[in-house]
């Protein structure tokens, strides 16, 4: 029994992949910078057509042949999407292509392959059970969902997901307050999916339960959305947000000949905010970019000595920098920090990074690739170590800012505590290493989901590329263009209660999922007994 109107079975195995695979390039529009989600009307509808052509077919298939083709139909999807859409980690290798040139074909073409594999998986759950109505969305719905939880428990890499495309529609957005990150991917295959299916299936089996539901999640997706940013609206802390953005080259920033030169852009424009007192807030935050100076700012404390004197005590200075520990050179550790710097000039409070990018701070599998003597691992690897725990807040009052450095914000389920005493996230960081490609869109839109399921404004300063303000809400406050020079204030946005996610992280959401698929299960059961019966 053929269930929608769009023919593709008389397509050969290698043409439906290769139609998934324009859908899966074409699906990448709807990420930002583009956010033309439109296009996902069509080619989320395409490739479930696609998988149904293939499952009309199943029994012109061995069993295993079957379980195979429905996991590379979705590998094919999952390959075009990552693609397209990962293009910029080879533009980061291209800074230092010399070291690096030997990576720039496998990063290109590895790295989507082995992420394309979860697509390849969903489709392969989806050959177990795959309903021969309209409930097939929610399935499917499902199943994304799943495999995309997989991908970033086993890879670490939660970048470029499908749902990533509802970011800029603050309404949907508000849900994720409840049931996280990944509920976006959920809704996506839902909403994108259900119009075309809707026009053009044939079987009117379960199709107005299906409807019914899809309208009581929207619905509540919807006024959740409008009524949850009424609580705390405008609401703000008297903190003083100061951004400081250099926009400094990756190729200028470790060079000896303009260290000065740039550390004296950041220390201008900070005296210059210094001085300019428009408001009496109860404490003034000056913020500097991931590795904002090319030393060790802990052991270099006259760096700033002159600018803290400006400063008054209700100052305080927040810079990324490198530190390290040991004694000999061969035994020390450097890690990737920021530190919190008041008007002494002393230091009271720290953060070492957790999270390291892998080949750009360490070193994977470091001990089996030392092995390979074709290519110099070690020179791949910042030979980094990882911080452990929150920022340490040494000898003072300072409400804690939740540190992230870098990458660290795209984690969903990455926040050390949630210390009530914490008002908002603070993400440093160094997008220069992207250049003018998606890459830091992206990576600033990773940090208003940070936002909106924690209920903490974030503060994200970097030392070229997206840096802003985003209230709890995701709302922007302010924020600067791409790769320029960039220096403003805000009045920190106030927090707002626990959010459910923070409390029950994703428990809420797998058991929702749970519950649906067993009653889906149970309706097509029932279903295909009263069919039989007739």
């Amino acid at each position: 029994m053929n269930f929608n109107l769009i023919k593709l079975s008389n397509l050969s195995f290698m043409r439906k992949c290769l139609i998934n695979f324009l859908m899966g390039s074409l699906s990448v529009l709807s990420l930002a910078p583009v956010n033309f989600y439109v296009v996902l009307f069509f080619t989320i509808p395409i490739y479930i057509f696609n998988f149904d052509a293939l499952f009309d077919e199943k029994n012109l298939h061995s069993k295993k042949m079957f379980f195979i083709k429905c996991f590379f139909l979705g590998m094919s999807f999952g390959y075009g999407f990552y693609f397209f859409s990962l293009y910029w980690i080879n533009i980061s290798l291209l800074i230092e292509i010399e070291v690096y040139y030997l990576l720039l074909l496998p990063s290109l073409l590895l790295v989507p392959l082995i992420l394309s594999v979860f697509y390849g998986l969903s489709a392969f759950l989806l050959a177990f059970f795959y309903p021969r109505n309209i409930t097939r969305i929610f399935i499917i719905a499902i199943a994304w969902t799943i495999s995309e939880y997989l991908r970033i428990s086993v890879t670490g890499f939660p970048w470029a997901q499908i749902g990533h495309s509802l970011i800029h529609i603050n309404i949907i957005l508000q849900i994720i307050s409840i049931f996280g990150e990944l509920f976006l991917t959920t809704l996506t295959v839902i909403i994108f999916s259900i119009p075309l299916i809707l026009i053009l299936n044939k079987s009117p089996d379960l199709k107005y339960i299906s409807i019914l539901a899809t309208l009581f999640i929207l619905i509540g997706v919807v006024i959740f959305g409008q009524s949850r940013p009424k609580l705390y609206a405008d609401k703000i802390e008297n903190i003083e947000i100061n951004i400081i953005q250099p926009n400094i080259k990756q190729t200028d920033k470790w060079e000896k000949e303009l260290a000065q030169v740039n550390l004296n852009k950041l220390i201008s424009a900070t005296v210059e905010m210094l001085e300019n007192k428009d408001e009496t807030p109860d404490k003034r935050y000056f913020i500097w970019p991931e590795t904002a100076v090319p030393f060790l700012i802990d052991e270099n404390l006259q760096i700033t000595s002159d600018l803290t004197k400006s400063m008054t005590s209700k100052d305080y200075l927040m810079l990324g920098s490198l530190r390290r520990e040991g004694g000999a050179v061969s035994d020390q550790s450097i890690y990737n920090s920021l530190f919190i710097i008041d008007w002494r000039n002393k230091i009271i409070g720290k953060y070492d990074k957790n999270k390291l990018v892998p080949f750009g701070e360490y070193l994977p599998f470091s001990r089996l690739l030392s092995k390979l003597g074709f290519l110099n691992f070690e020179e791949l690897s910042g030979n980094f170590s990882n911080g452990q725990g929150g920022t340490a807040i040494l000898n003072d009052d300072l409400i804690t800012p939740h540190v992230l450095i870098c990458y660290e914000i795209i984690f969903s389920e990455f926040l050390h505590s949630y210390n009530q005493k914490t008002n908002f996230i603070l993400n440093i960081t160094n997008d220069a290493w992207f250049g003018r490609s998606s890459g830091p869109y992206q990576h600033f839109s990773m940090a208003t989901l940070r936002a909106v399921e924690r209920g903490l404004p974030v503060v994200r300063v970097a030392n070229t590329g997206i840096s802003g303000v985003i209230d709890p809400y995701g709302k922007i406050i302010i924020k600067s263009k791409l790769n320029t020079e960039y220096f403003d204030k805000a009045m920190l946005p106030q927090k707002t209660d626990v959010t459910f996610y923070t409390k029950y992280g994703y428990n809420s959401l797998f058991s929702i999922l749970l519950l649906c698929f067993l009653l889906i299960y149970y309706l097509n059961k029932k279903l295909i007994s009263k069919n039989k019966n007739r």
